[in-house]
């Protein structure tokens, strides 16, 4: 999910991606191959939600496998990039933890580097999770505070830094007036998943298959980074500054029961 530029200065190369789209159509790929995979979803006949889809183009690659797919982001300025009359993918102006669907509305939802950006993340991942259908899925990547590179100005430690220092550094390197990104620190990441029935850190498997799930890199030099994804993908993916995880909503019996164990592991 974007943000007013005039608010915090544009992040670099705001919207290069769109004369170079192959990136996010490859992240889409992906997306859609997860869904498959690693949540069992019937692609041709399911309603996904993108939140927080910025220019859609990830949004519309899905789209071309998928029934209905769905992109709201909060930046108008991004959607009039999106919402052209050729695209399949379907596009709405909604901030992502007030999103304007009923509940079970969607079969699986994307909730990709979006959480650092909203005010409340676990606003959001109650949203997401309310829209969703039972047994729903949601894709979700995000980095965290131990990032080396921040991903939105490509400076280095930049989320390592307290705030003060941080506008510094942004100001400093004409990058913008301060950083308003919020990522939580790697050790706070899955307290976002509360709502959830089932968390599963994907991102080991897929590196395994980096064909199937589009990092070109990797599959580059497969005879080395295979043998050691093989011995420690776990440590590798933690390693990484992307944590993808696939969560899942509980069906209609387990849900009243989860509900009531996290109420009394609150009241004690």
């Amino acid at each position: 999910m974007t943000r007013d530029p005039a608010r915090r200065g544009a992040p670099v190369e705001r919207y290069g991606f769109l004369d170079a789209p192959e990136g996010r159509q490859r992240r889409g790929l992906r997306i859609n191959e997860a869904f498959v995979e690693f949540a069992g979803i019937d692609l041709g006949t399911a309603r996904i939600l993108d939140v927080g889809c910025s220019a859609g183009i990830i949004a519309e690659q899905m789209a071309q496998a998928a029934g209905v797919v769905v992109g709201v982001d909060r930046d108008i300025e991004s959607l009039i990039h999106a919402a052209r009359p050729e695209r399949r993918a379907l596009f709405a102006a909604a901030s992502g933890d007030r999103l304007p669907f009923a509940e079970a509305s969607f079969d699986a939802v994307v909730c990709n580097h979006v959480y650092e950006h909203v005010p409340d993340p676990r606003a959001l991942m109650r949203e997401v999770h309310r829209v969703l259908r039972p047994e729903g899925a949601c894709y979700f990547a995000g980095g965290h505070t131990l990032q080396i590179i921040e991903p939105h100005h490509r400076l280095p430690f930049l989320s390592w830094l307290p705030r003060g220092f941080a506008d510094a550094l942004m100001r400093g390197s004409g990058r913008g007036v301060r950083y308003d990104e919020h990522f939580l620190p790697p050790w706070r990441l899955r307290t976002l998943f509360a709502p959830f029935a089932r968390v599963d850190f994907i991102s080991p498997r897929m590196l395994r298959s980096p064909e199937r799930y589009g990092f070109p890199g990797i599959a580059r030099w497969r005879p080395i980074t295979m043998p050691l994804l093989a011995v420690a993908g776990g440590a590798i993916a933690r390693a990484a500054p992307t944590w993808i995880y696939m969560l899942r909503k509980a069906n209609a019996e387990q849900g009243p029961r989860l509900r009531a164990a996290r109420d009394a592991k609150t009241q004690r």
